[in-house]
């Protein structure tokens, strides 16, 4: 149950990835790492000299391949996600409820490398409703973000690697008879056509798509609505409907831009969705008076006999689903807005940590890091703005002071140029990671948990904490559920916010951008005449 904790733990959806993040908290952080630094150079000093030996240390993630996160943590991550089925009370017991979303537009996405969206925001508001009713502290139950395709959602739910999903299903009969829905986030959704350049001329009803080829994704509810449409031509003689299967990797925006591209004829999308994107994509032509299916119902999943999870989703839903103050906002802010539609449109949001991820890159190759581990950190320091410097000399993208730069342990003079803040970030963590946190006691992730609270608050402090941890029967080789407890009482919740949410980075960071490495390695689509019922899984 510890390992299970400690995992979980850094998950956090922190209140430092919502919008009340300020400033000046970036600025106190900044101070009090640059500080730390400070602290780092007295005792290292008084220290015996010493030469690091990359090639030796534990590795949590190799910097030349980006493998993976299961092969960067395959034990650690598995314990995330390892079978488990229950309900919402073994979900406090095990300070966690993991949650299936979708990455990309409106639901789920990052704009300047900020994590952003209104599954986002709601899963951050579920979080504080539920722990406000469980008065839990430190010991909070954390509502876990786990974006994957939306081919996964069911199946891992099913299979125990989820408690819920936190995305736009349309509750649908089939559907309906493996897992439950919660109360409707939004009601009497329409599902409609949506043609483009390359579409069929003449199509003035439903029944005008008898022969012709609709796009769609096998596990969507459009899937099922238009095999259930095909069925009824079939028995009044009509020529079936023509599907072209989607990669199940392609979100709706991707299939709309092919449709707005004429790569494909049309797909079926719905209404809302496609009048939201009709405002991205010009070409594409929304015939909300062709109506595949209607009055849907749209709203989060959990697996059956889950009663207590059910009534904490339903209490939640009804004080934020379509109509009430709160869930007005939130549509309006991502389902209205022009600005939000843009941001979330393709990977433009991601792609501009492409330049900067080949600098993340070179510093992790010289630190023995994973870059990603990198970005995330950065994203945390100062928002990957490099203008960045707090009011006690710490600068640039890493927030590293020049003295700590320039240290014998780090050994940069320069640190003015990204590339260089970077690298000197990186082997600053490095030279914490060996100095301090290494030894056989301690795996990868560990060295690397203590070496963040380390620059963050100074590795004598961290250190002192531990013997402490020890001393009060906590292990003083885990961060969570285990030294941060010590640090959070006699230091403050920022050291361990710190740790959380830079981890919490760093794995929706991975995630996500194997899915855009993903999507762009996809292949021809298949296409299937519907002359037999398809089942929605074929």
């Amino acid at each position: 149950m510890k390992n299970l904790l400690a995992i979980i733990s850094v998950l956090a959806l922190a209140s430092a990835c919502s919008d009340e993040k300020s400033a000046t908290v970036v600025g106190a952080q900044a101070a009090s790492q640059a500080q730390a630094q400070d602290q780092d150079q007295v005792e290292s000093q008084a220290q015996a000299e010493s030469q690091v030996d990359h090639s030796r240390a534990p590795n949590p993630g190799s910097a030349e391949t980006l493998p993976s996160l299961d092969e960067i943590l395959p034990e650690q991550f598995s314990i995330l996600t390892e079978p488990w089925l229950g309900d919402l009370d073994g979900m406090q017991e095990r300070h966690a409820v993991r949650v299936l979303v979708i990455s990309g537009g409106p639901q789920f996405f990052y704009f300047q490398g900020k994590p952003r969206g209104l599954m986002f925001e709601l899963l951050v508001r579920y979080q504080k409703h539920l722990n406000s009713k469980l008065d839990r502290g430190l010991h909070a139950v954390e509502v876990i973000p786990m974006p994957v395709s939306r081919d996964r959602l069911i199946p891992a739910l099913l299979a125990g690697q989820a408690d819920l999903i936190a995305a736009d299903l349309t509750k649908t009969e089939i559907r309906s008879s493996m897992v439950d829905f919660s109360r409707s986030f939004i009601d009497d959704v329409d599902e409609v056509l949506v043609f483009g350049p390359a579409s069929p001329a003449g199509i003035e009803s439903v029944d005008d798509l008898a022969g012709k080829s609709v796009y769609v994704r096998a596990s969507s509810s459009y899937f099922e609505h238009v095999t259930a449409l095909s069925a009824e031509f079939a028995e009044r003689g009509l020529e079936p409907i023509r599907v072209e299967l989607a990669n199940e990797l392609f979100r709706t925006q991707d299939i709309l831009e092919m449709v707005n591209a004429g790569l494909v004829s049309a797909t079926v999308v719905d209404g809302y969705k496609a009048n939201y994107w009709a405002k991205i994509f010009p070409d594409i032509e929304v015939r909300n008076d062709l109506v595949v299916n209607s009055g849907g119902d749209i709203a989060w999943v959990f697996r059956k006999d889950s009663p207590l999870l059910a009534e904490s989703i339903n209490d939640f839903v009804g004080r934020n689903r379509e109509g009430t103050l709160i869930g007005n906002i939130l549509i309006k802010r991502y389902l209205e807005n022009i600005k939000w539609v843009r941001n979330a449109t393709s990977e433009a949001s991601m792609a501009r940590l492409r330049p900067l991820l080949e600098l993340f890159r070179a510093g992790g190759e010289a630190a023995n890091l994973d870059p990603l581990m990198l970005v995330a950190q950065a994203y945390q320091e100062s928002e990957l703005d490099h203008s960045k410097k707090s009011p006690v000399g710490a600068v640039g993208i890493m927030q590293v002071k020049p003295s700590t730069a320039a240290d014998k342990n780090v050994g940069i003079d320069d640190i003015s140029s990204p590339v260089d803040n970077i690298r000197a970030g990186a082997l600053y963590m490095r030279f914490l990671m060996d100095r301090y946190f290494s030894g056989d006691d301690m795996d990868g992730l560990q060295q690397w948990m203590f070496a963040l609270a380390a620059y963050n608050a100074g590795p004598a402090k961290i250190q002192r904490l531990r013997r402490q941890a020890e001393a009060e029967g906590h292990d003083p080789n885990r961060w969570m559920e285990n030294v941060e407890l010590v640090v959070a009482r006699k230091v403050g919740r920022e050291t361990v916010n710190y740790v959380r949410n830079v981890f919490k980075y760093y794995v929706a960071y991975r995630m996500t951008w194997e899915a855009i490495e993903s999507r762009n390695s996809i292949g021809d689509v298949k296409s299937l005449d519907l002359t037999q019922p398809v089942k929605p899984d074929q």
